[in-house]
């Protein structure tokens, strides 16, 4: 979709019809007493994440050809547009990609015209289709062996890397470069409780995240410039699902999550003065009872979070400088949890409603759009957004069919 003057629509399903979904219930804002754990007291891990993992998967398993039970390539592009998808937005349409999903999808973009998307399929393979110079790629199967919905960043033009957590339990890398074309399957080991996140801060760095048995925060790096991949650090916490990370640049790392308490908890990475060294601050309690991952975005020196509440609706809070504001409702009756994308001083949420359509809010210069705007669509996963071009955003999701859906 063209981003350009949005005009909201406040329609029946989240907007009016249900006004009692969206006033705030006391549970999420309940003061709590002290903390049980202390995030910030350093423990040994208990061998769990580094230990050997049972049944571990071998490089020449996870980079083996297709076995004829996997379905050939061309199945996955088979089908034509299906028409409920033309239900118009006020600046968006549907496009039906096709796809067998066992995930929501990750999109990538590495600049220009340029978008990559991504998915588990239901075969335990990743699957990718690229879009470049205004047409779609057909579906390519990537292999593997994984059990969770990929996660993908590129750190330059031309550069693109995926990761998943394997049937193993490891965190497997594959990457891309334009030049070369792809790279194998890579097994950066770890023991992992649920998918991975990954972030670029600058090129030829690469961070990726992931939650362990032991209940820490796990993290390793990887400088294109010095020795590649280095080794596994904890970053502790008591994490109760996936990490989610964001970056705004060079200087900049934040890791959020969902802890053992049900609060969204925040971890942030800063460089040295003149951009030397870098070291990590202290875990933050930012409070709230979630359900589900935290989103974030990280933008013009500010970090946003977005998360489902315990009452179902979409909840934000932004910190600008060193401070945190509070937490703001902005209503809507979540299936899932929401996902943002920034760009261009502005801000857009989208959640997926037990409707199962898609929905958007827009924050420009710190205000909201009134309600939540119709997109439409039949969705059966959280959206999934990325920016890409000069100033366009698709939204991917994975259709009640299976197959993967955009709206742009």
């Amino acid at each position: 979709m063209k981003l350009a003057p949005i005009y909201l629509l406040a329609l029946a399903g989240l907007c009016s019809s249900r006004p009692q979904q969206y006033g705030p219930k006391p549970s999420f804002l309940t003061p709590r007493g002290a903390p049980r754990l202390n995030w910030n007291i350093p423990r040994a891990h208990d061998g769990g994440f580094l230990a050997k993992r049972a049944n571990v998967h071998s490089p020449e398993f996870f980079n083996a050809p297709r076995s004829p039970a996997r379905p050939p390539h061309d199945t996955f592009n088979v089908g034509g547009i299906d028409s409920s998808y033309y239900k118009r937005a006020t600046s968006g349409q549907w496009e039906n990609l096709n796809g067998s999903m066992a995930s929501y999808p990750s999109p990538v973009s590495w600049g220009g015209d340029r978008v990559d998307v991504y998915y588990s399929g239901s075969d335990g393979s990743i699957q990718h289709k690229p879009y470049e110079g205004g047409g779609w790629g057909n579906w390519e199967d990537l292999g593997g062996s994984v059990d969770s919905p990929p996660s993908t960043c590129s750190w330059g033009k031309g550069k693109m890397d995926v990761y998943a957590k394997g049937t193993d339990g490891g965190c497997w890398h594959k990457g891309y470069d334009s030049g070369a074309g792809w790279g194998d399957w890579q097994d950066l080991g770890g023991d992992l409780k649920g998918e991975p996140s990954s972030c670029a801060k600058d090129e030829g760095y690469m961070d990726v995240y992931a939650s362990g048995p032991d209940g820490q925060c796990w993290h390793r790096k990887y400088e294109d410039q010095n020795g590649g991949w280095h080794e596994w650090e904890s970053l502790g916490g008591y994490l109760d699902g996936p990490p989610k990370s964001v970056t705004w640049g060079s200087d900049h790392m934040s890791v959020f999550c969902k802890g053992e308490d049900g609060q969204a908890w925040h971890r942030k990475w800063e460089s040295g003065s003149g951009g030397g060294g870098g070291a990590w601050g202290d875990w933050e309690d930012l409070g709230g009872v979630l359900d589900g991952t935290p989103s974030a975005c990280a933008w013009d020196k500010r970090l946003d979070i977005y998360v489902k509440g315990d009452d179902g609706a979409c909840w934000h809070r932004a910190r600008k400088g060193d401070a945190w504001g509070n937490w703001q409702n902005l209503g809507g009756d979540l299936k899932y949890p929401p996902d943002v994308v920034a760009y261009d001083g502005k801000m857009e949420v989208y959640i997926t409603g037990k409707d199962n359509a898609m929905y958007r809010r827009t924050c420009v210069d710190d205000k909201w759009s009134n309600g939540w705007e119709y997109m439409g669509g039949s969705v059966d996963s959280k959206p999934c957004p990325v920016g890409w071009g000069n100033g366009y955003v698709d939204v991917y999701g994975a259709g009640t069919d299976g197959g993967c859906k955009r709206c742009y």
